[in-house]
C-alpha cells in the first residue's frame, strides 16, 4: 500500500510502498483510510521535537475511514462502517481513562510517533475510541473531529471555561486550529477577536465568523481598546505570540495554550500573572465525548471545516506550505481516492 514514510528523524517524508497490515491485534480495528489531516505536530515530529518518535515510521494521527476488520474483543463495529477516533491509543485502565479523560491517558501512544500512523491507504487503530460519523459530515471533516474541533471544544469550554458573551482572542486564526477555534468559540456564544499575520487570510477568517480581525504581530492594544481586554485567549501559536496574548487579557483572564509552533520557551511575567489574577492553562487533545460533540457541531453546520484535500502524492507541497505558514485551514490527505 502507499504511505507517507519518514525514514529518519530530521529528514523529509516521502511516498513509499509498504506492506499492508494483515494481522489485527485484540482491541484493534483495521481501517481503509478515507481522510487524514496534516497537523503541525506531524511537521514537528519530522524535526525531532518529539523524542518518543522512532523512525522509520508512517506519519499522521488524524483520520476517518471504513472498518475492514476488527480484532478479538471488539464489539459494536461492523465491516464498512464509517468511523473516526482519537489520535492515539488508550489503555482503558489508568485514572484518566476511567474518568473519561482519555486525552490524558498516561499510557497512550500517538499514531505517527510511537506506532504507525494514518498517512496510508490502511491503518491499524485502537478500536476503543472509535465512533460512527453522523450523516452530513464528510470524510475531511470527520478526520479533524478529534485533533482539531474536539480538541477545541475541550480547550475552550472544559479547560478554559468559555461562556456566552465573553471575549475570546484566537491567535494564528488562519491556521488549521485557529480558523476552527473561531467557529467553535462562536458556537459557544462568545465574541471572537481573531489575530493573524496574513492579510490574505483575513477575509476567510471573517467568513468563519470572527467579530474582529487584527492583522499583524501586535493585537493586545486593539483588544484592550475595543473590548477592554479579553476574558480568554486561545493560544494556538505559542512562544511567538505569548507576550501579546498575556497583555491582551483583562483582570482575571485566562490563557489556554494548545500550540507551540517553535517548540520554544517563554519567560512568563510572574508578577503580572499574580497581580492581575491571570490563569495560564495547558490543554491537549480531545476526549471521546468532545469528539462526539465536534461531529454533531459539524452535522448541524455550526462548524464548517476549512480544508484543502490533497493526494498522498502531493504531500511534499502540503508539508512545505505548512512549514512556511501559507496553509489556510487544514490540509487533508485522501489516501483511498
Amino acid at each position: 500500500m502507499r504511505a507517507v514514510l519518514l525514514r529518519e528523524i530530521g529528514g523529509r517524508p516521502h511516498l513509499a510502498d509498504v506492506p499492508e497490515p494483515t494481522d489485527v491485534p485484540p482491541r484493534t480495528a483495521l481501517l481503509r483510510v478515507e481522510a487524514a489531516g496534516l497537523c503541525y505536530r506531524d511537521l514537528l515530529v519530522t524535526q525531532g521535537k518529539f523524542p518518543r518518535a522512532r523512525a522509520p515510521l508512517i506519519l499522521g494521527h488524524e483520520y476517518a475511514g471504513r472498518v475492514v476488520r476488527v480484532g478479538d474483543g471488539v464489539e459494536g463495529l461492523r465491516e464498512g462502517e464509517f468511523v473516526t477516533g482519537l489520535p492515539h491509543t488508550t489503555c482503558g485502565s489508568c485514572e484518566f481513562c476511567l474518568t473519561a479523560r482519555e486525552n490524558l491517558c498516561v499510557n497512550k501512544k500517538w499514531y505517527g510517533e510511537e506506532v504507525p500512523g494514518v498517512f496510508a491507504e490502511y491503518a491499524l487503530v485502537d478500536a476503543s475510541s472509535l465512533v460512527r460519523v453522523p450523516d452530513g459530515v464528510q470524510p475531511s471533516g470527520a478526520a479533524i473531529s478529534s485533533c482539531v474541533v474536539g480538541m477545541l471544544v475541550n480547550a475552550l469550554r472544559e479547560v478554559g471555561g468559555a461562556k456566552a458573551g465573553e471575549v475570546v482572542v484566537v491567535t494564528g486564526a488562519g491556521g488549521g486550529v485557529g480558523i476552527h477555534a473561531v467557529q467553535v468559540a462562536k458556537a459557544l456564544g462568545c465574541r471572537v477577536v481573531a489575530a493573524t499575520r496574513s492579510e490574505e487570510k483575513a477575509g476567510a477568517i471573517r467568513s468563519a465568523g470572527a467579530d474582529h480581525v487584527v492583522v499583524g504581530s501586535g493585537f493586545s492594544e486593539e483588544v484592550r481598546r475595543v473590548y477592554g481586554g479579553a476574558d480568554l485567549v486561545l493560544e494556538a501559536v505559542g512562544e511567538p505570540t505569548m507576550a501579546e496574548s498575556i497583555r491582551s487579557l483583562k483582570w482575571g483572564g485566562r490563557l489556554v495554550l494548545v500550540g507551540n509552533v517553535t517548540a520554544g520557551t517563554f519567560p512568563l511575567p510572574l508578577g503580572l500573572v499574580i497581580l492581575k489574577g491571570l490563569s495560564v492553562l495547558g490543554s491537549v487533545g480531545s476526549t471521546v465525548r468532545t469528539m462526539r460533540e465536534a461531529l454533531e457541531m459539524m452535522a448541524r453546520g455550526q462548524v464548517r471545516p476549512v480544508v484543502r484535500e490533497v493526494r498522498l502524492e502531493d504531500h511534499e507541497s502540503a508539508f512545505e506550505a505548512l512549514r512556511e505558514g501559507r496553509a489556510l485551514g487544514r490540509f487533508v490527505f485522501r489516501p483511498a481516492s
